[in-house]
């Protein structure tokens, strides 16, 4: 089977065509998650402090939990912080309360949440940012009486539903 060209046409202009096409679905499919990048570094700016701050803050403690680093992920935690252990609250007071319970408090089930979450899906509100539907919820910890300086930090950890 041949391919017949109409006159005036050429492969070229065919093939060109094609892949222009391809380009545009391909830009097209990668926009929605950069303006939800982009909306939720608007919201966290808007209502927390430096989104900059933010991104690199959750992309850090993604990767210290898919490497269960338990003590670099306990650097992450504002404390004190309440948090549920079989049915039971317990308060940690600092760092060095996380690692011993550290797989009891970052199960499977919340460790999945932390590492899958995308930024662009991030809910973010005057709380706070949050992961999933509210297993982790990080926040701006100020860090002078000024608040000139902000660390994100995990304010919240329960248990998934």
């Amino acid at each position: 089977m041949r391919l017949q060209l109409q006159s005036g046409s050429s492969f070229r202009t065919i093939l060109s065509r094609t892949l222009l096409a391809f380009v545009m679905s391909a830009a097209l499919s990668i926009a929605p998650a950069v303006a939800d990048e982009a909306e939720v570094d608007q919201q966290i700016e808007n209502l927390l402090g430096n989104a900059d701050l933010f991104k690199s803050t959750i992309s850090d403690l993604q990767a210290r939990i898919a490497n269960e680093d338990s003590i670099a992920v306990s650097a992450f935690i504002d404390y004190p912080i309440t948090v549920t252990i079989n049915g039971r609250r317990k308060t940690l007071r600092q760092a060095e309360d996380l690692e011993p319970l550290y797989y009891d408090i970052f199960t499977p089930e919340i460790t999945e949440v932390i590492v899958n979450q995308d930024y662009g899906s991030l809910f973010v509100n005057g709380d706070g940012v949050m992961f999933g539907n509210g297993e982790i919820w990080m926040n701006a910890i100020c860090l002078d009486e000024a608040c000139n300086e902000t660390e994100a930090r995990i304010i919240t950890i329960q248990a998934a539903e």
